[in-house]
Formats: C-alpha cells, sequence, structure tokens
C-alpha cells in the first residue's frame, strides 16, 4: 500500500466536520400531511388549536380509510410544540417555529420511516405510517422540492409514487445516509447541481471529480473539477461531490471508505445511463426520463422553470417571461432539462435589465458569453432590446 494509501485508510478524510452538513434546508414548519403515492393531502390544524388525532372514527381531527383494518379508531395524537433555539432568536427570529409531536395510541403501533417508535417529531420529509398508510410530512419547502422532482420526473398519475420514491431516496441523501444516483441519457451534472440547490442549499459547496477534465475553480456554468477524489471530497466538505459512474477518479475507493466515515459530510451524487452501475453504490437510482418522451409536458416543464427563474433572479421589470419568450425557448432551446434551465434564466435576466451587460452581472457571467450564446441561436427579440 502506498504512503497516501495508508494515510486515507488510517484517517480516512482530511475534511473538517461541519456538524450541520447533515441537515438539509429543509427544515421548516410541517403544515400538512399526504398520503404517500397519492395527490390526498390533509391540512394539519393552525394555531390556536394544539393537538390533532389520526384514526379510522369520525370524531378524530383527520379521518383515514384504512381497508387493510390495522388503522385504530384512535391511532395517533399529534401535539404542537413550540421549537426554537433561544440564543439564536434575537438575530435569527425566523428559527422560532413550531414543531408537532406525534405519540402513538394504538395497539398496531405508529412508525417512523417503517421503524416502529411510541414517539418523535414530525420533520419536513418523514414517514410517519398508521396501520397499512403512510403519510408524508410535508412543509413549504419540501413540497417546493417535490414539485421539482415532479418537473424532472414526470406529472402523470402514474408517476406520483415514482416521485414520492426519488423525495425518500433524496433525503437520505441529503442527510448523508445513502448515494444519490441519476440515471439517465446526456449530462445529467447540472441536474444533480440543482437537486443540490433544492436539498442543500446555494451556500453548501458544489464539486465535481471528472480525472479527464483539467482541474478548475469553477463558474456558473459548471462547478469546481478536480481530478483526484479525495481532494474533491475536501473541497466538497458540508455539500456535494458529483462523480460520473463510467469515469470514477483512480482512488474512488478510498473516497467510498471516507463516505462510509460517520465524521465525512459530504452528500455523494453519481451521474450515469445505466443502472448497472450504481449497483456498486448500494443505491436504487432515480432515472430522468427523456425530454422527447414528454413531449405533452414541454409547455409546463418550460413555465415552471421560467417562474423558478423569475423568483430567483428578482427585478420587477414587466413581463418577466412573454409567450414569445417561451414559443422561442420551445423552438430553440429544449433539448435538454439543462438547455430549458438555462435558455429561460438567461431571457428572464434580459427582460429584468437595460442591456446585456446587466444581465450578464445578474447571472454571475461575462457580457461577452451572453452575447454569443444569443448569437448562435435564432434571433429573439429581446438580444435587440438589451443592447440599446
Amino acid at each position: 500500500m502506498s504512503s497516501s494509501q495508508d494515510t486515507a485508510a488510517n484517517n480516512p478524510i482530511a475534511t473538517a466536520p461541519d456538524s450541520a452538513a447533515d441537515e438539509w434546508v429543509i427544515s421548516d414548519q410541517v403544515v400538512q400531511l399526504r398520503q404517500w403515492g397519492t395527490s390526498l393531502v390533509f391540512p394539519l390544524p393552525e394555531p390556536p388549536i394544539t393537538t390533532c388525532v389520526i384514526g379510522s372514527t369520525d370524531t378524530c381531527s383527520l379521518q383515514l380509510v384504512d381497508p387493510s383494518g390495522l388503522l385504530s379508531r384512535q391511532h395517533a395524537r399529534l401535539v404542537r410544540r413550540a421549537a426554537m433555539l433561544p440564543s439564536c432568536l434575537d438575530v435569527m427570529p425566523e428559527l422560532h417555529r413550531d414543531k408537532w409531536i406525534a405519540h402513538d395510541l394504538s395497539k398496531n403501533g405508529l412508525r417512523l420511516d417503517g421503524a416502529r417508535r411510541a414517539e418523535f417529531e414530525l420533520d419536513p420529509g418523514i414517514e410517519l405510517g398508521v396501520g397499512d398508510i403512510t403519510l408524508i410530512a410535508e412543509s413549504a419547502k419540501l413540497i417546493a422540492l417535490r414539485g421539482f422532482l415532479a418537473r424532472l420526473l414526470g406529472w402523470a398519475s402514474d408517476r406520483t409514487a415514482v416521485v414520492d420514491h426519488a423525495l425518500r431516496t433524496v433525503r437520505m441523501a441529503a442527510t448523508n445516509r445513502a448515494t444519490l444516483v441519476l440515471c439517465g441519457a446526456g449530462d445529467l451534472v447540472p441536474v444533480a447541481r440543482s437537486l443540490h440547490r433544492h436539498t442543500l442549499g446555494p451556500d453548501r459547496p458544489f464539486v465535481t471529480c471528472d480525472p479527464r477534465r483539467r482541474r478548475s475553480k469553477g463558474n456558473v456554468r459548471s462547478a469546481p473539477n478536480f481530478k483526484e477524489g479525495l481532494a474533491a471530497l475536501q473541497a466538497a466538505s458540508g455539500g456535494s461531490l458529483g462523480l460520473l459512474a463510467w469515469r470514477p477518479p483512480a482512488d474512488i475507493s478510498e473516497v467510498l471508505a471516507a463516505l462510509r466515515d460517520p465524521r465525512t459530510r459530504v452528500q455523494l451524487i453519481v451521474c450515469t445511463q445505466e443502472r448497472r452501475d450504481s449497483e456498486r453504490y448500494l443505491a436504487v437510482p432515480i432515472t430522468v426520463p427523456a425530454l422527447p418522451d414528454r413531449a405533452s409536458e414541454l409547455d409546463r416543464i418550460i413555465f415552471e422553470y421560467a417562474q423558478e427563474a423569475i423568483a430567483e433572479l428578482g427585478g420587477c421589470r414587466p413581463p418577466g417571461f412573454t409567450s414569445d419568450d417561451h414559443a422561442w425557448v420551445r423552438n430553440c432551446s429544449s433539448q435538454t432539462l439543462p438547455e430549458i434551465e438555462k435558455g429561460t434564466r438567461r431571457l428572464v435576466a434580459l427582460r429584468q435589465c437595460r442591456n446585456i451587460s446587466q444581465a450578464a452581472s445578474r447571472l454571475g457571467m461575462a457580457p461577452v458569453s451572453l452575447s454569443r450564446w444569443l448569437d448562435r441561436r435564432p434571433h429573439h427579440p429581446s438580444s435587440r432590446e438589451a443592447s440599446r
């Protein structure tokens, strides 16, 4: 064994521990329960109501129908409790929020993510099992994440369970309990980067490790890249590391060993084009369907990316995204999901700003790069307006 491998084996990773890195950004207040694999939603009562009983009888504030007969008349009680971090309230009052606590009232038991528990907190994304029914605790941010996953995977009724499986996988990965594997055609690294932003937030690092690309610091279009796995892992501390399954770094074994160390706070996201490539990572992949197979949903995909861009880029110059913009993206920038995201963001920035230089600044890119992007595509009215 080489000296570097020996060092890695005895001290798996040199990153500084980040005690908050396994707490994904989705930690806002739970506002509803949704039955797994369906769109059936049960809103939780608002203050001043502090209790909610789940069961089969009509006297329960949350009445469920369980054909298995395993649901008790009064199966569980939810109790609202104030939750805060006193030392932070003066500077971060948003940390003051209520938490729902689930208490078992039944003989058949209450489950947290499949494991029987007598009492537990309802955090966003957790799966609460009562009888033969599973309920997902949802907050505003989790609902937004589910919407983003549906944008990636599809909105048809037969895709609801697929989206919920993906939601479970993403939550496990974001809390450092599993590798997240994305499977599909084309370049999935931008999709991985988007998932990173939705789960860990834009302020946490997203780093790639592609041994065939040169080492780079990254920019608005691409993430920082390292040739060596352990170096990439160190740079990704507290965030996410993206790998290509068919082109792993030479020290991939050391990387996987380091990730098994509980001190390592990195979410591993592996992109692959073949499901069998996920076996090495002991993960069930999230399969992103090809965009040509979703022709009937293309307009909704473009619309949602445009609304997201308007919200993220800010500004109030009307219109934020016109029907002409929509048609242009559909015809000129809709081969892949990342291409749609790029096209909508750039057109929204051009609409919001007075010229190409201001739009490029808002996007975090060079004006010449934005100009070249426009020049390589059929004429769009905003390019003439922005150049004035």
